[in-house]
């Protein structure tokens, strides 16, 4: 048996710490991911999902991402939702905190991408779920929209690498310190 997963984010935001659009929608990181396309880059994207086993979303999350198709190949996903029965494709199990984090032990996952919605990373973050935080600030100002992180209690975190990625965009990895402040 393996020690619990390690619980990774990787997502991008505004300068001005959206992640998405008033109406959740992410259609402004499309300039962007074809300025890193064009410059053969993918943000490292391709080898970070190469080492994750499954993956941890809002409801909210899950129904986007399965309007334009499962993009995670056999990858499962654990839906952090309110709503009781909540099932759909790729869902290994739906309910709160607890039960997803208890269900992820028990399958013996390594890595667990933590995948969107401020409050799916809040949840987490305050349930000391996070321990790596990969972070792509876009150099875009939205002025409003859907934060990265819900309201909350303070985290420190430890900055261990920072990138400069074409276009603009600055890669900030952390770890999670155990402690709040």
């Amino acid at each position: 048996m393996i020690d619990s997963p390690t619980y990774i984010g990787f997502i991008a935001m505004s300068i001005d710490g959206f992640i998405a659009d008033e109406d959740g929608g992410v259609g402004w990181l499309d300039p962007f991911n074809k300025r890193l396309g064009d410059a053969g880059e993918d943000g490292g994207y391709a080898d970070f999902i190469k080492t994750i086993d499954a993956l941890m979303m809002g409801r909210t999350t899950y129904e986007q991402v399965m309007g334009w198709g499962w993009p995670y190949e056999k990858r499962p996903a654990y839906v952090l939702t309110g709503r009781s029965g909540y099932s759909g494709e790729n869902i290994e199990t739906a309910g709160d905190i607890r039960t997803l984090s208890s269900a992820i032990n028990a399958k013996e996952h390594r890595n667990v991408w933590i995948v969107g919605g401020g409050e799916t990373q809040r949840t987490c973050l305050d349930a000391g779920l996070f321990d790596k935080l990969h972070l792509f600030v876009m150099p875009v100002l939205l002025g409003r929209g859907r934060a990265c992180f819900s309201a909350g209690a303070s985290k420190q975190m430890k900055l261990v690498a920072s990138k400069r990625l074409p276009g603009g965009i600055i890669k900030l990895d952390y770890e999670i310190e155990s402690t709040t402040t």
